[in-house]
C-alpha cells in the first residue's frame, strides 16, 4: 500500500510540471518592456503613459522608459522596477515641479539589470532634488528626481 501511495504522489508531482518550459530552458525570472523607436515614437508613448495620471505640463523633448519584471506572477507574486526619463526645456522645469511632494525620505539609488546610457550615474543623482512618483506614475514607492540645470527627469519606481 505505501508503494502504491508512493507511486500515486510521484505521479501527481510529475503531471504538475510548468508545460511552458522544457527541461532544458529554465523559466524566466525577468521579463521587460522598453520604449523603442524614434524619439518622435518614444516620446509619444511617455506623454500618453504619463496622461493617464497627470497631464504633462509643458512639452517632452525626448524619453526613455524601461519596465522589469521580476518574477511570473502565476507561482507566487511579480515585482516591477520602472526607470523612466524625461528631458524638457530647463525652464519649463518649475511647471514640472508644481505637480510634485517632496520626498521626505532619502532616495536610493537604483539602476536597470543591463545598463542603459540613458540612465543616471551616482554622481548625477547625488545632484539631483527628489520628490514623490505618485503624481506622474500612480506609484507611491520610489522617486521623481529632477535637475534644474539640464530639464532632465528621472524616475524610478517599483512595487513589492
Amino acid at each position: 500500500m505505501l508503494k502504491l501511495l508512493l507511486i500515486l504522489c510521484f505521479l501527481l508531482l510529475a503531471g504538475c510540471k510548468d508545460a511552458r518550459h522544457t527541461d532544458s530552458e529554465p523559466p524566466p525570472s525577468m521579463t521587460s518592456h522598453e520604449f523603442a523607436g524614434s524619439n518622435t515614437e518614444r516620446v509619444a508613448s511617455m506623454s500618453a503613459m504619463l496622461a493617464k495620471h497627470q497631464t504633462p505640463p509643458t512639452t517632452i523633448l525626448d524619453a526613455y522608459f524601461l519596465e522589469e519584471q521580476r518574477g511570473d506572477g502565476v507561482a507566487g507574486s511579480s515585482d516591477y522596477q520602472a526607470f523612466y526619463v524625461l528631458k524638457v526645456a530647463p525652464q519649463h522645469i518649475p511647471q514640472w515641479i508644481k505637480l510634485l511632494t517632496p520626498l521626505e525620505d532619502p532616495a536610493q539609488y537604483a539602476e536597470p539589470s543591463q545598463a542603459r546610457e540613458w540612465w543616471l550615474d551616482h554622481s548625477t543623482f547625488n545632484a539631483l532634488q527628489f520628490f514623490k512618483p505618485g503624481s506622474l506614475t500612480g506609484r507611491l514607492n520610489g522617486w521623481v528626481g529632477i535637475s534644474q540645470e539640464t530639464g532632465y527627469i528621472y524616475i524610478f519606481t517599483f512595487t513589492m
